[in-house]
Protein backbone atom coordinates (compact mmCIF):
# COMPACT_ATOMS: atom_id res chain seq x y z
CA UNK A 1 0.00 0.00 0.00
CA UNK A 2 1.56 3.27 -1.12
CA UNK A 3 1.19 5.94 1.81
CA UNK A 4 -2.12 8.79 0.53
CA UNK A 5 -1.90 11.90 1.78
CA UNK A 6 -6.15 13.03 2.99
CA UNK A 7 -7.57 16.24 4.14
CA UNK A 8 -7.12 14.79 7.60
CA UNK A 9 -3.31 15.33 6.81
CA UNK A 10 -3.97 18.82 6.14
CA UNK A 11 -3.30 21.10 9.39
CA UNK A 12 -5.90 23.95 9.72
CA UNK A 13 -3.60 26.40 10.77
CA UNK A 14 0.06 27.29 9.18
CA UNK A 15 2.54 29.99 11.86
CA UNK A 16 2.60 33.35 10.53
CA UNK A 17 5.91 34.81 9.92
CA UNK A 18 7.31 37.47 12.79
CA UNK A 19 8.48 40.97 11.61
CA UNK A 20 9.34 44.49 13.02
CA UNK A 21 8.54 47.46 11.82
CA UNK A 22 10.25 50.16 12.71
CA UNK A 23 11.05 54.46 11.69
CA UNK A 24 14.83 54.82 10.78
CA UNK A 25 15.74 58.41 10.18
CA UNK A 26 11.88 59.22 9.07
CA UNK A 27 11.61 56.28 6.66
CA UNK A 28 9.07 53.04 7.80
CA UNK A 29 11.09 49.91 7.51
CA UNK A 30 10.31 46.35 8.03
CA UNK A 31 12.49 43.59 9.20
CA UNK A 32 12.62 39.72 8.70
CA UNK A 33 14.93 37.97 10.83
CA UNK A 34 15.41 35.24 8.26
CA UNK A 35 18.31 32.18 7.40
CA UNK A 36 19.27 33.39 4.28
CA UNK A 37 23.00 31.78 4.19
CA UNK A 38 24.73 35.34 4.48
CA UNK A 39 22.47 37.01 1.41
CA UNK A 40 20.86 40.30 2.45
CA UNK A 41 17.55 41.20 0.36
CA UNK A 42 16.58 45.01 0.20
CA UNK A 43 13.56 46.57 -1.34
CA UNK A 44 12.20 50.03 -1.44
CA UNK A 45 8.49 50.11 -2.50
CA UNK A 46 6.08 52.91 -2.96
CA UNK A 47 2.60 53.19 -4.19
CA UNK A 48 1.95 53.95 -7.90
CA UNK A 49 0.72 58.03 -7.95
CA UNK A 50 -1.96 58.73 -10.49
CA UNK A 51 -1.37 58.74 -14.05
CA UNK A 52 -2.55 59.48 -17.67
CA UNK A 53 -2.67 56.51 -20.33
CA UNK A 54 0.58 58.05 -21.93
CA UNK A 55 2.35 57.70 -18.22
CA UNK A 56 0.92 54.24 -17.83
CA UNK A 57 1.88 53.17 -21.18
CA UNK A 58 5.68 54.32 -20.64
CA UNK A 59 5.75 52.49 -16.98
CA UNK A 60 7.10 48.80 -18.56
CA UNK A 61 9.65 50.32 -20.74
CA UNK A 62 10.59 52.48 -17.35
CA UNK A 63 11.26 49.22 -15.59
CA UNK A 64 12.41 47.17 -18.30
CA UNK A 65 15.25 50.17 -18.37
CA UNK A 66 15.98 51.37 -14.88
CA UNK A 67 18.90 48.83 -14.34
CA UNK A 68 20.05 48.76 -18.13
CA UNK A 69 20.94 52.54 -18.39
CA UNK A 70 24.07 54.40 -16.94
CA UNK A 71 23.95 56.15 -13.21
CA UNK A 72 25.47 59.31 -12.65
CA UNK A 73 28.52 60.24 -14.45
CA UNK A 74 28.90 56.48 -15.26
CA UNK A 75 28.15 54.78 -18.42
CA UNK A 76 25.70 51.69 -19.04
CA UNK A 77 28.69 49.74 -19.32
CA UNK A 78 30.39 51.14 -15.87
CA UNK A 79 27.21 51.09 -14.31
CA UNK A 80 26.95 47.40 -15.04
CA UNK A 81 30.20 46.50 -14.05
CA UNK A 82 29.81 48.39 -10.51
CA UNK A 83 26.29 46.09 -10.29
CA UNK A 84 28.04 43.20 -10.51
CA UNK A 85 30.78 44.03 -7.97
CA UNK A 86 27.88 45.15 -5.66
CA UNK A 87 24.68 42.69 -6.18
CA UNK A 88 23.72 39.42 -7.13
CA UNK A 89 20.73 40.70 -8.98
CA UNK A 90 19.05 44.33 -8.80
CA UNK A 91 15.38 44.79 -11.00
CA UNK A 92 12.56 47.37 -10.86
CA UNK A 93 9.28 46.25 -11.30
CA UNK A 94 5.58 47.12 -10.41
CA UNK A 95 3.36 44.57 -8.57
CA UNK A 96 -0.83 45.49 -9.32
CA UNK A 97 -3.50 43.67 -7.53
CA UNK A 98 -7.04 43.98 -7.14
CA UNK A 99 -8.68 44.33 -4.04
CA UNK A 100 -9.62 42.05 -1.14
CA UNK A 101 -13.51 43.25 -1.62
CA UNK A 102 -13.44 44.29 -4.70
CA UNK A 103 -12.07 43.50 -8.09
CA UNK A 104 -12.94 47.42 -9.14
CA UNK A 105 -10.24 48.92 -6.63
CA UNK A 106 -7.06 48.28 -7.36
CA UNK A 107 -3.69 48.77 -5.36
CA UNK A 108 -0.34 49.11 -7.22
CA UNK A 109 3.43 49.53 -6.00
CA UNK A 110 6.87 50.41 -7.55
CA UNK A 111 9.26 47.58 -6.75
CA UNK A 112 13.07 48.24 -6.83
CA UNK A 113 14.71 44.92 -5.39
CA UNK A 114 17.87 43.74 -5.18
CA UNK A 115 20.06 40.96 -3.11
CA UNK A 116 23.77 40.96 -2.33
CA UNK A 117 26.15 39.66 0.26
CA UNK A 118 26.13 40.73 3.63
CA UNK A 119 29.37 42.50 3.16
CA UNK A 120 28.41 44.39 0.15
CA UNK A 121 24.79 45.84 1.90
CA UNK A 122 25.97 48.80 2.28
CA UNK A 123 27.24 49.06 -1.62
CA UNK A 124 23.50 47.48 -2.03
CA UNK A 125 21.80 50.22 -0.53
CA UNK A 126 24.06 53.23 -2.49
CA UNK A 127 23.35 51.43 -5.48
CA UNK A 128 19.53 51.24 -5.12
CA UNK A 129 19.55 55.07 -4.13
CA UNK A 130 21.76 55.90 -6.95
CA UNK A 131 19.42 53.53 -9.47
CA UNK A 132 16.00 55.82 -8.41
CA UNK A 133 18.09 59.63 -7.85
CA UNK A 134 20.46 59.34 -10.72
CA UNK A 135 19.23 57.44 -13.91
CA UNK A 136 21.12 58.37 -17.11
CA UNK A 137 18.72 58.80 -19.85
CA UNK A 138 20.82 60.97 -22.60
CA UNK A 139 22.29 57.34 -24.46
CA UNK A 140 19.82 57.33 -26.78
CA UNK A 141 22.10 54.71 -28.86
CA UNK A 142 20.96 52.16 -25.62
CA UNK A 143 17.58 53.16 -25.19
CA UNK A 144 17.00 52.36 -28.60
CA UNK A 145 18.89 49.04 -28.83
CA UNK A 146 16.55 48.06 -25.24
CA UNK A 147 13.61 48.86 -26.97
CA UNK A 148 14.57 46.78 -29.99
CA UNK A 149 15.38 44.00 -27.37
CA UNK A 150 12.63 44.03 -25.76
CA UNK A 151 10.34 43.84 -28.83
CA UNK A 152 12.21 40.81 -30.03
CA UNK A 153 11.64 39.01 -26.10
CA UNK A 154 8.23 39.62 -26.18
CA UNK A 155 7.31 38.35 -29.98
CA UNK A 156 9.62 35.23 -29.46
CA UNK A 157 7.09 34.37 -25.80
CA UNK A 158 4.02 34.39 -28.04
CA UNK A 159 4.37 30.84 -28.86
CA UNK A 160 5.72 29.97 -25.44
CA UNK A 161 3.19 32.06 -23.80
CA UNK A 162 0.24 31.73 -25.68
CA UNK A 163 -2.15 30.96 -23.33
CA UNK A 164 -1.47 33.62 -20.59
CA UNK A 165 -1.71 36.24 -23.22
CA UNK A 166 -4.96 34.50 -24.48
CA UNK A 167 -6.12 34.49 -20.50
CA UNK A 168 -5.33 38.13 -20.42
CA UNK A 169 -7.18 39.02 -23.41
CA UNK A 170 -9.82 37.46 -22.25
CA UNK A 171 -10.13 39.14 -18.88
CA UNK A 172 -9.66 42.92 -20.41
CA UNK A 173 -12.90 43.15 -19.56
CA UNK A 174 -13.62 41.61 -16.46
CA UNK A 175 -11.79 44.53 -14.39
CA UNK A 176 -9.30 47.86 -14.10
CA UNK A 177 -6.64 45.28 -13.55
CA UNK A 178 -7.44 43.36 -16.45
CA UNK A 179 -7.70 45.84 -19.14
CA UNK A 180 -4.53 47.15 -18.03
CA UNK A 181 -2.56 43.83 -17.89
CA UNK A 182 -3.68 43.41 -21.53
CA UNK A 183 -2.69 46.70 -22.72
CA UNK A 184 0.90 46.61 -20.59
CA UNK A 185 1.84 43.30 -20.67
CA UNK A 186 -0.63 41.57 -23.27
CA UNK A 187 -1.69 41.39 -26.74
CA UNK A 188 -2.39 44.89 -26.48
CA UNK A 189 0.92 45.93 -25.36
CA UNK A 190 3.34 43.97 -28.00
CA UNK A 191 0.90 45.64 -30.55
CA UNK A 192 2.32 48.84 -28.86
CA UNK A 193 5.28 47.82 -28.94
CA UNK A 194 5.87 47.04 -32.45
CA UNK A 195 4.93 50.31 -33.22
CA UNK A 196 6.86 52.21 -30.61
CA UNK A 197 9.97 50.61 -32.44
CA UNK A 198 9.11 51.08 -35.54
CA UNK A 199 9.15 54.78 -34.82
CA UNK A 200 11.78 55.15 -32.95
CA UNK A 201 14.18 55.10 -35.88
CA UNK A 202 13.44 58.73 -36.46
CA UNK A 203 15.93 60.92 -34.23
CA UNK A 204 13.53 63.31 -33.20
CA UNK A 205 10.95 60.69 -32.05
CA UNK A 206 13.74 58.85 -29.91
CA UNK A 207 14.66 62.36 -28.04
CA UNK A 208 10.95 62.94 -27.34
CA UNK A 209 10.54 59.09 -25.85
CA UNK A 210 13.63 59.41 -24.00
CA UNK A 211 12.86 62.89 -22.73
CA UNK A 212 8.87 61.42 -21.52
CA UNK A 213 10.61 58.36 -19.82
CA UNK A 214 13.09 61.04 -17.76
CA UNK A 215 9.66 62.83 -16.91
CA UNK A 216 8.35 59.75 -15.44
CA UNK A 217 11.35 58.92 -13.47
CA UNK A 218 11.76 62.41 -11.86
CA UNK A 219 7.74 61.59 -10.44
CA UNK A 220 8.16 58.21 -9.50
CA UNK A 221 12.06 58.94 -7.84
CA UNK A 222 9.93 61.54 -5.54
CA UNK A 223 7.61 58.97 -3.79
CA UNK A 224 7.18 57.81 -0.56
CA UNK A 225 9.42 54.72 -0.34
CA UNK A 226 9.28 52.20 2.52
CA UNK A 227 12.39 49.42 3.26
CA UNK A 228 12.12 46.05 3.29
CA UNK A 229 15.00 44.32 5.12
CA UNK A 230 15.34 40.37 5.01
CA UNK A 231 18.60 38.98 6.40
CA UNK A 232 20.49 37.20 8.99
CA UNK A 233 19.15 37.54 12.97
CA UNK A 234 22.29 39.28 13.61
CA UNK A 235 22.98 41.77 11.40
CA UNK A 236 19.18 42.94 10.20
CA UNK A 237 19.16 45.65 12.71
CA UNK A 238 22.56 47.25 11.57
CA UNK A 239 21.71 46.72 7.40
CA UNK A 240 18.80 48.71 8.38
CA UNK A 241 19.87 51.69 10.11
CA UNK A 242 22.79 51.57 7.60
CA UNK A 243 20.51 51.37 4.47
CA UNK A 244 17.97 54.30 5.77
CA UNK A 245 21.43 56.44 6.35
CA UNK A 246 21.95 55.42 2.46
CA UNK A 247 18.65 56.25 1.28
CA UNK A 248 18.06 59.24 3.56
CA UNK A 249 18.98 61.84 0.56
CA UNK A 250 15.98 60.00 -1.17
CA UNK A 251 13.05 62.75 -1.82
CA UNK A 252 9.96 62.19 -0.56
CA UNK A 253 6.19 63.26 -1.16
CA UNK A 254 2.78 61.89 -0.62
CA UNK A 255 0.96 62.29 -4.20
CA UNK A 256 -2.82 60.55 -5.15
CA UNK A 257 -2.41 57.21 -5.85
CA UNK A 258 -3.22 55.72 -9.33
CA UNK A 259 -6.82 54.66 -9.39
CA UNK A 260 -8.59 53.69 -12.79
CA UNK A 261 -12.21 53.63 -13.85
CA UNK A 262 -14.46 50.74 -13.06
CA UNK A 263 -15.10 48.28 -16.20
CA UNK A 264 -17.16 44.49 -16.53
CA UNK A 265 -17.87 44.28 -20.07
CA UNK A 266 -17.68 41.23 -22.62
CA UNK A 267 -14.91 40.54 -24.29
CA UNK A 268 -15.01 38.65 -28.21
CA UNK A 269 -11.65 38.68 -30.11
CA UNK A 270 -9.23 36.60 -32.06
CA UNK A 271 -5.90 37.25 -32.46
CA UNK A 272 -3.91 36.74 -35.58
CA UNK A 273 -0.25 35.87 -35.03
CA UNK A 274 2.79 34.15 -36.91
CA UNK A 275 1.47 30.62 -35.59
CA UNK A 276 1.07 27.15 -36.72
CA UNK A 277 -1.12 26.16 -33.59
CA UNK A 278 -3.79 27.87 -31.48
CA UNK A 279 -4.31 29.13 -27.98
CA UNK A 280 -8.02 29.91 -26.61
CA UNK A 281 -9.45 31.25 -23.38
CA UNK A 282 -12.95 31.60 -22.09
CA UNK A 283 -13.39 33.89 -19.32
CA UNK A 284 -15.94 34.25 -16.52
CA UNK A 285 -16.56 37.32 -14.16
CA UNK A 286 -16.54 36.30 -10.50
CA UNK A 287 -15.60 37.84 -7.11
CA UNK A 288 -12.62 38.95 -5.47
CA UNK A 289 -11.04 36.69 -2.86
CA UNK A 290 -12.41 38.39 -0.15
CA UNK A 291 -16.21 37.51 -1.40
CA UNK A 292 -17.15 33.72 0.50
CA UNK A 293 -17.63 31.95 -3.23
CA UNK A 294 -13.81 32.91 -3.89
CA UNK A 295 -13.21 29.18 -2.07
CA UNK A 296 -15.01 27.39 -4.02
CA UNK A 297 -14.61 28.59 -7.02
CA UNK A 298 -10.53 28.03 -6.87
CA UNK A 299 -11.54 24.85 -6.04
CA UNK A 300 -13.69 24.62 -9.09
CA UNK A 301 -11.29 25.10 -11.67
CA UNK A 302 -9.29 22.29 -10.29
CA UNK A 303 -12.25 19.95 -10.14
CA UNK A 304 -12.88 20.77 -14.08
CA UNK A 305 -9.43 20.50 -15.20
CA UNK A 306 -8.68 16.96 -13.21
CA UNK A 307 -11.81 15.17 -14.04
CA UNK A 308 -12.65 16.97 -17.51
CA UNK A 309 -10.65 19.37 -19.42
CA UNK A 310 -7.14 17.45 -19.26
CA UNK A 311 -9.10 14.44 -21.23
CA UNK A 312 -11.19 15.92 -23.51
CA UNK A 313 -8.84 19.03 -24.58
CA UNK A 314 -5.16 17.15 -24.23
CA UNK A 315 -5.64 13.66 -24.50
CA UNK A 316 -8.61 13.38 -27.19
CA UNK A 317 -8.19 16.69 -28.53
CA UNK A 318 -4.34 17.06 -29.14
CA UNK A 319 -3.15 20.24 -27.58
CA UNK A 320 -0.61 20.34 -25.53
CA UNK A 321 -2.38 21.59 -22.62
CA UNK A 322 -5.21 22.73 -21.07
CA UNK A 323 -7.31 23.87 -17.97
CA UNK A 324 -9.09 26.52 -15.89
CA UNK A 325 -7.70 28.45 -12.66
CA UNK A 326 -9.80 31.09 -10.88
CA UNK A 327 -7.79 34.79 -10.59
CA UNK A 328 -9.24 36.19 -7.98
CA UNK A 329 -7.43 39.74 -8.36
CA UNK A 330 -9.04 40.43 -11.88
CA UNK A 331 -12.39 38.16 -10.33
CA UNK A 332 -12.49 35.60 -13.34
CA UNK A 333 -12.91 31.70 -13.87
CA UNK A 334 -10.52 31.36 -16.79
CA UNK A 335 -10.39 28.40 -18.99
CA UNK A 336 -7.10 27.61 -21.46
CA UNK A 337 -5.76 25.30 -23.96
CA UNK A 338 -2.13 25.65 -25.21
CA UNK A 339 -0.49 24.68 -28.76
CA UNK A 340 -4.11 23.74 -29.47
CA UNK A 341 -4.64 21.93 -33.15
CA UNK A 342 -8.27 23.18 -32.72
CA UNK A 343 -10.50 26.34 -31.97
CA UNK A 344 -14.39 25.76 -31.63
CA UNK A 345 -13.69 21.81 -30.71
CA UNK A 346 -12.16 23.56 -27.47
CA UNK A 347 -14.52 26.34 -27.13
CA UNK A 348 -17.40 23.30 -27.15
CA UNK A 349 -15.06 21.37 -24.85
CA UNK A 350 -15.47 24.49 -22.01
CA UNK A 351 -18.78 24.62 -22.46
CA UNK A 352 -18.83 20.89 -21.86
CA UNK A 353 -16.94 20.75 -18.56
CA UNK A 354 -19.72 23.12 -17.27
CA UNK A 355 -22.72 20.55 -17.79
CA UNK A 356 -20.26 17.51 -16.96
CA UNK A 357 -20.14 19.08 -13.62
CA UNK A 358 -24.01 19.87 -13.38
CA UNK A 359 -24.86 16.47 -14.64
CA UNK A 360 -23.15 13.87 -13.66
CA UNK A 361 -22.72 12.37 -9.86
CA UNK A 362 -18.99 12.62 -8.97
CA UNK A 363 -17.46 10.90 -5.47
CA UNK A 364 -15.58 12.75 -2.76
CA UNK A 365 -12.23 11.42 -4.15
CA UNK A 366 -11.96 13.91 -7.35
CA UNK A 367 -13.38 16.96 -4.74
CA UNK A 368 -10.68 16.05 -2.50
CA UNK A 369 -8.06 15.92 -5.05
CA UNK A 370 -8.99 19.25 -5.87
CA UNK A 371 -8.69 20.73 -3.11
CA UNK A 372 -5.76 19.36 -2.26
CA UNK A 373 -4.13 21.07 -5.39
CA UNK A 374 -5.34 24.10 -4.35
CA UNK A 375 -3.68 23.71 -0.37
CA UNK A 376 -0.18 22.33 -1.52
CA UNK A 377 -0.56 25.90 -3.88
CA UNK A 378 -1.25 27.50 -1.15
CA UNK A 379 1.32 25.86 1.10
CA UNK A 380 3.93 25.33 -0.95
CA UNK A 381 7.09 26.32 0.54
CA UNK A 382 9.65 28.74 -0.80
CA UNK A 383 13.25 29.58 0.46
CA UNK A 384 13.12 31.94 3.93
CA UNK A 385 13.80 35.26 1.89
CA UNK A 386 11.15 34.57 -0.69
CA UNK A 387 8.82 33.66 1.81
CA UNK A 388 9.43 36.78 3.91
CA UNK A 389 9.09 39.27 0.51
CA UNK A 390 5.64 37.00 -0.26
CA UNK A 391 4.79 38.05 3.29
CA UNK A 392 5.84 41.83 2.99
CA UNK A 393 4.20 42.42 -0.20
CA UNK A 394 0.51 40.52 1.02
CA UNK A 395 0.67 42.93 3.85
CA UNK A 396 1.56 45.94 1.71
CA UNK A 397 -2.31 44.58 -0.65
CA UNK A 398 -4.34 43.85 2.58
CA UNK A 399 -3.87 39.84 2.59
CA UNK A 400 -2.82 40.08 6.19
CA UNK A 401 -2.35 36.38 7.63
CA UNK A 402 -5.53 36.54 9.47
CA UNK A 403 -7.35 36.76 6.04
CA UNK A 404 -5.35 34.40 4.34
CA UNK A 405 -6.04 31.73 7.11
CA UNK A 406 -9.86 32.36 6.58
CA UNK A 407 -9.81 31.73 2.89
CA UNK A 408 -7.84 28.62 3.25
CA UNK A 409 -9.88 27.13 5.92
CA UNK A 410 -12.76 28.22 3.37
CA UNK A 411 -11.19 25.76 0.51
CA UNK A 412 -11.02 22.99 3.10
CA UNK A 413 -15.07 22.82 3.77
CA UNK A 414 -15.77 23.11 -0.03
CA UNK A 415 -18.34 20.65 -0.66
CA UNK A 416 -19.83 19.26 -4.35
CA UNK A 417 -23.18 21.18 -3.99
CA UNK A 418 -20.97 24.22 -3.21
CA UNK A 419 -19.06 23.73 -6.62
CA UNK A 420 -22.69 22.83 -8.69
CA UNK A 421 -23.67 26.37 -6.76
CA UNK A 422 -21.02 28.43 -8.13
CA UNK A 423 -20.95 26.90 -11.27
CA UNK A 424 -24.31 27.75 -12.15
CA UNK A 425 -24.12 31.29 -10.70
CA UNK A 426 -21.36 31.87 -12.75
CA UNK A 427 -20.51 30.38 -15.33
CA UNK A 428 -23.43 31.42 -17.71
CA UNK A 429 -23.01 31.44 -21.11
CA UNK A 430 -24.45 35.20 -21.88
CA UNK A 431 -21.74 36.25 -19.65
CA UNK A 432 -19.04 35.02 -21.33
CA UNK A 433 -15.85 36.42 -23.09
CA UNK A 434 -13.63 34.44 -25.59
CA UNK A 435 -10.17 35.10 -26.77
CA UNK A 436 -8.34 33.35 -29.33
CA UNK A 437 -4.80 33.63 -30.80
CA UNK A 438 -4.21 31.74 -33.26
CA UNK A 439 -2.32 31.72 -37.10
CA UNK A 440 -3.97 32.46 -40.69
CA UNK A 441 -4.07 28.81 -41.74
CA UNK A 442 -6.24 27.86 -38.54
CA UNK A 443 -8.22 30.82 -38.79
CA UNK A 444 -9.00 30.18 -42.56
CA UNK A 445 -10.20 26.22 -41.74
CA UNK A 446 -11.99 26.98 -38.79
CA UNK A 447 -14.00 30.57 -39.92
CA UNK A 448 -17.44 29.21 -40.64
CA UNK A 449 -17.19 27.36 -37.04
CA UNK A 450 -16.35 30.58 -35.08
CA UNK A 451 -18.71 32.69 -36.53
CA UNK A 452 -21.74 32.03 -33.90
CA UNK A 453 -19.01 32.93 -31.24
CA UNK A 454 -18.70 36.29 -33.15
CA UNK A 455 -15.08 37.30 -32.42
CA UNK A 456 -13.57 40.48 -33.69
CA UNK A 457 -10.61 40.17 -36.06
CA UNK A 458 -7.26 41.46 -34.38
CA UNK A 459 -4.11 41.88 -36.10
CA UNK A 460 -1.16 42.17 -33.88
Amino acid sequence: MLPKVTLADVPPELPALQYAERRINGRPVTCYEQGTNGLVYQQLSSSLPAMDARELSLLPHLTGMATELGVGEADYLATQQRQSAAVGSINLFTSMRGAVDSEQRIKADLVLSSKALQRKANEQAALMRDTLEALRFDELPRIRDLVAQQRARREQSITGHGHSLAMQAACAGMSPLGRLHHELSGLAGIAALRRLDAALDTQSELETFAGHLRELHQRLRNADWEGLVVAEPECTDSVAEASCAAWQALPASSESVLELGALRAPVRECWVVNSQVSFCAKAYPTVPSGHADAPALTVLAGFLRNGFLHRAIREQGGAYGGGASHDASVAALRFYSYRDPRIAGTLDDFDASVLWLLETRHGDAALEEAILGVIGSLDKPGSPAGEAKQDYHNLRFGRDHAQRMVFRRAVLAVTLDDLRRVAETYLRPEVASIAVVTGTAALQQESAALEGHGLARREL
